[in-house]
This record gives structure tokens, sequence and C-alpha cells, in this order.
């Protein structure tokens, strides 16, 4: 079975300015949440309605002329798109490429007489991103400094170009109704949420980030054998699979180390067999044979992709509108394995030989070679008379501008010489952001160990980073308050013979701070913590300022404020307007604060904080 190579290198493209788009919608149409999710749904559905005018455009040009000419926007949209440093720029280059990239699919679907050869380029597509995403260790070509990826970038899209211009595949079958293109969007977002998210791998509880990565992506690279050339007769078995891996991945979540919610080791045995499976009801849909009409095919096509744009914000919007999401992943794989068992035909088993196996062990050692793409961690040594605590509201990685800033931050961070980072608002393998593991490159940068706790979902949430010995480790849920969930992680830390708790959050307040349920909540676990004698820290985005309220009630629980004397203390980037203060540290009576900082950087919509708390006599 042939694979149509320029239909795989345009889902690569496509997908790279996917990754552009996603983040920028919320950090820059929509603000990290300032912006209504139904705005921010509407801007982006927009995009995938206008799509749909390929397919009356289509009748008075050509088909392959469509495709070709929106084809080479989608390249020009990502050769654009590399030199840009963010901002509304970038949001309107990543949105024209995703429109063009969305009228080459529908124009390639209604070119393509032959679903079967652009469904295995469909499949080989998501698994050269998956291998590339991974060899990058999550930070793509876009974020990345200096000449090595403008090389990188122009092999990728000249290839693409060269196989784009080349003449269609002639003497097609019939073949591929339009149920073989709807499952695309669908597919697209399975592999994104999980089947080919390597960062959602890295982020599994017990894994070694490297060998999950490399597992994931050499079974992506497998699932292009069953998607050019099933192994099973029939589709029963991978339609199956693929729905029961998606219900694993929804509910695939446990308490691990006294730490709730996370995601346990076997939820990667759920993305490589969603992931083959995926392959293979892509192929079996794709062989359905008899007539068909071009149109239908170019709507189902536009129709699959608005259904993933549908699925992402009913998946990533639903904690803004508090609504529940569990039935996404479920219903996209069935819209995938339904086509597949309706269209079955009796495919007849496949002989790969050592392509696969070849294929396979490439993708291992270009993944195996990550750490080609990191520097050596610089060596640094906190203060040593005082306890020097930081805190981060890091905004999943990204700056004002919208650019991924991790390496910025982390060396931010670094430059205010913790013993002990809390981290807010990180994401370890969000489709939505980009699928990177914000919390593993940070401290890995800063060469610190790191303590995950999970707040909206397995991999969202909170972390603890430390170069301090650990003695405990449990966390809290809090109870509801804003839309993506809040906790609270209690980790016990020595520090210079004595025992010490850290209570890490990101406070999720209703509006108006009406209702004090979690304020109250974390008062408790302050109390229970300090029973004994022991100094607690509470550190975070505590969304409460001073004169708040809540702060006392925050206060009557026994924690001081060591910034105080420094006040007003900025943690919000707010030139010409009034001061705000809601990332926090926090202290139990026996410390005094010095050398308080808020560095004015813009890698975040927040400053990062930090005191050194120093025994008291």
């Amino acid at each position: 079975m042939r694979i149509r190579v320029d239909v795989a290198l345009g889902v690569v493209v496509l997908i790279d300015v996917l990754r552009v788009f996603l983040p920028s919608l919320i950090t820059l149409f929509g603000r990290a949440g300032s912006t209504p999710a139904e705005m921010m749904g509407l801007y982006a559905a927009s995009w995938f309605v206008v799509a749909f005018l390929t397919v009356p455009l289509a009748r008075s040009v050509p088909p392959r002329r469509v495709a070709l000419g929106a084809g080479l926007l989608l390249l020009l949209a990502r050769l654009a798109l590399q030199p840009t440093s963010g901002g509304e720029i970038q949001l309107h280059l990543a949105s024209a490429g995703l429109l063009a990239g969305l009228v080459w699919l529908t124009a390639t679907a209604m070119a393509a007489r032959d679903a079967r050869p652009a469904m295995a380029g469909v499949i080989t597509g998501l698994a050269a991103s998956t291998v590339i995403h991974a060899a990058l260790d999550g930070i793509d070509l876009m974020w990345r400094p200096g000449p090595v990826p403008w090389v990188a970038l122009a092999a990728e899209l000249g290839l693409s170009a060269v196989f784009l211009l080349r003449p269609g595949p002639a003497g097609e079958e019939h073949s591929g109704a339009p149920r073989a293109w709807l499952p695309v969007g669908p597919a697209l977002l399975l592999w994104g949420l999980y089947t080919g998210n390597t960062a959602h791998a890295q982020a599994a509880a017990g894994s070694s980030a490297l060998a999950a990565a490399a597992v994931v992506a050499a079974f992506a690279v497998l699932s292009t054998a069953p998607a050019a050339q099933p192994l099973l007769r029939r589709p029963l078995v991978p339609a199956v699979a693929l729905v029961a891996s998606a219900v694993a991945f929804t509910f695939g979540e446990a308490t691990v180390g006294g730490v709730h919610g996370v995601a346990p080791g076997w939820t990667i045995a759920a993305q490589i067999v969603g992931q083959v499976a995926l392959g293979a009801c892509l192929a079996h849909a794709a062989a359905t044979f008899g007539p068909d009409r071009p149109p239908r095919r170019g709507l189902a096509a536009a129709g699959g992709m608005l259904l993933f744009v549908v699925f992402v914000f009913g998946y990533y919007a639903a904690y803004d509108l508090y609504l529940p999401n569990q039935w996404v992943p479920v219903c996209a794989a069935l819209l995938v394995a339904v086509p597949a068992v309706v269209g079955a035909t009796g495919l007849p088993r496949a002989s790969y030989g050592l392509r696969v196996p070849i294929a396979v062990a490439a993708a291992v050692a270009l993944v195996a070679a990550v750490p080609l793409w990191q520097g050596a961690t610089p060596r640094w040594e906190p203060p040593g008379d005082g306890l020097r605590v930081a805190a981060y509201n890091i905004r999943m990685g990204y700056g004002e501008s919208g650019r991924l800033s991790l390496e910025r931050q982390a060396d931010t961070l670094r430059a205010l010489r913790p013993h002990v980072v809390v981290l807010s608002e990180a994401d370890r393998g969000w489709l939505l952001n980009g699928g990177h593991d914000d919390v593993r490159l940070i401290a890995e940068r800063l060469g610190m160990r790191y303590i995950w706790a999970p707040a909206a979902d397995e991999v969202w949430g909170d972390a603890l980073l430390t170069d301090l010995p650990v003695t405990s480790v449990r966390n809290h849920v809090l109870v509801q308050g804003g839309p993506t969930g809040a906790q609270a992680l209690e980790v016990g830390l020595r520090w210079q013979g004595r025992d010490v708790t850290v209570i890490g959050t990101h406070l999720q307040p209703p509006p108006g701070w009406r209702e004090l349920d979690q304020v109250e909540q974390l008062g408790r676990i302050v109390r229970d913590a300090a029973a004994g004698g022991r100094p607690v820290v509470v550190a975070g985005d505590l969304n409460l300022e001073p004169a708040d309220p809540a702060w006392e009630v925050l206060m009557g629980s026994g924690l001081t404020d060591p910034i105080a004397p420094v006040r007003p203390f900025s943690t919000i980037p707010t030139p010409g307007g009034p001061a705000q203060q809601i990332d926090h540290v926090l202290v139990t009576p026996g410390f005094t604060g010095r050398d308080q900082a808020n560095v004015d950087v813009p890698h975040s919509d927040h400053r990062p904080i930090a005191v050194t708390l120093v025994p008291q006599s």
C-alpha cells in the first residue's frame, strides 16, 4: 500500500501551526482567562467554518490547484511565524496558517479519489510529529532561538514543497467514501490529547522521562504499519481497543505517594494501544469502495476538523464553564471507530519486512538524542543563612508576548537562588498549550527535583521544586472555587537540621470571595501542619490581596506576612496602575523576612517572587 508523502508532510506543518495557534488563542486572544471562553471558542471555530467555502470554490477551480495554492500558503505562514517575537502578529499569522492548512486538507480530500494512501499519510504525519516533538524535548522549533532551528525548518518546509508540487497520483480507484475523511479531525484530537502525547507519558507516575517519550514515539511509528495495511482483516478489534483506550485515559487517575489525581504508569499502555488502533481504524474507514462525489469528501474533511475544534473547546473550556469533559475523548474515539466498522471490507493481511523495525529504531535513536538540545545545568548555591522560598505563576510557560518562555522562567528563578520553588498554572502535556512538560523542563534546567500535584486533571496543577531532603508528601483537594480546581501540596523538608513544612497552592476564588470555604480549608491544613511547633510556609498564587476580607481569615490560621515590611509589593505587571499583590509567601511565627524580590520580567503574566526566611533568635 502506498503512503501519500505529501499528505504526511502537510499534516506535520499543519500541526506545527496548530501548536502556535492554540496557545496564542489562550495567551493573546484570550489573555489567559480575561476573555470569556465563549468568545475564544467563537474566534477559533470561525476559521474552521470558513474552510467549508473550499467546497464551492473547488467547483470553479480544480481541487488539485486549490490544494496546491493553500498548501503553499500554509508553508509560507509557517515560515513567517519563525522570526516573530510574539504579539498580535503571531496570532494573526497562526490564524492565517491554520485556515490555509484547513483549506489544503479539504481540497486534498476532494482531489483524492483513493482515500487509503491519504489516510496512511495522515497517520504517518502524526507519527512524524510525535517523533520530532519528542526529539526536541517538547520545545518546538518555533520557540527555539539561533540558526539551527532555521536549518531544520528549511529542511521540513523544503521537503514539503517538493512533494506538494509533484503531480497528483494517477489511476486511483474510487475509494474512501466521506466516512474515511470525517474521522480525521477526531483522530487528530485523540492523538493530541493522549495517544501521541509524549509529555503526558512523561508525567505518568514512575516513568522515566526519556524512556516514556521513546516508547510513545516508537509506537507512533508502529501505527503507520496498520494504517498502510491493517494487520487484522476485520476492524472490530482495533475499534474496541481504541474506545477502551479512551476510557482508560479518561478515568486513569490514582493516588500515588500521597498525591491525588496522578496519571498511573499503566496509562502509557493506553496511549500506545490507542495509537496503533487509531492507525488501523483510519485504514479500515478508508477501504470502502464505490461511487463517490468530491464535494461530499470535502464536506466530510472540513466537518471532521470542525469536530476537532468543538471537541477541543468541549474538553478545555469545560473547566471555565464548570461542565463535565469526560465524554470528549470517548465520543471522539467512537467517531473514529464506528466508520471503521461500518466500512469493513475484509482487507488482506500485510507483510512489512524490515521497513517498520528500521523506522522504529530510527525514531528511538532520534528521541534518545534529546540531551543534545540540553545545555549543561549552571551550578548555583542558595543562601546559607536563611530558607529562600520562591513562588511563580508560570502561565503554562508562556510570556506576555505569547511565546514559550520556559527557559527564561527557569533562568529568572535561578537568579533568585531559592531552596524551594512553588510553581502555579503548570501544565504537563495539555494539547491546548502545545503538549510540553513545564514542570520537568524547568526542574531540569534548575537542577532541582520536583513534586507534582494535579488540580484540574492529571497534567494541570502545581509543583514544588527543591534541593532539600524531602521527608513527607501529601496533597489536599480543596473545595470547588475557580474553573481549574485547586489543591494544597504539603511537603515536609529538612533544612539546617530542622523539619519545615511547605504548602504550595493556587487558590481559585469564586467571584468576590463571597464564599470562604477554600480559604478556611487551607487555614485548617496550616493549623494541622503546625501542630507540635513545626514551622509552616504557604506559597503560591493565592489570588487575594492583603486588604481582602479573606486575607484576615488566612492570617487567623496563625500565618504571618514576611513581605509586609516592603509592601506594596506588586506581583502582576501593571504599568502605570496600582500594585496587584496576589502571589505570596507566608510563614508561621518565629521567622522574619529579608531580601524580598518581585522581579519585573515579561516571562509570564505574573512576576516571580522570593523571600529569605530567617529564624528569630
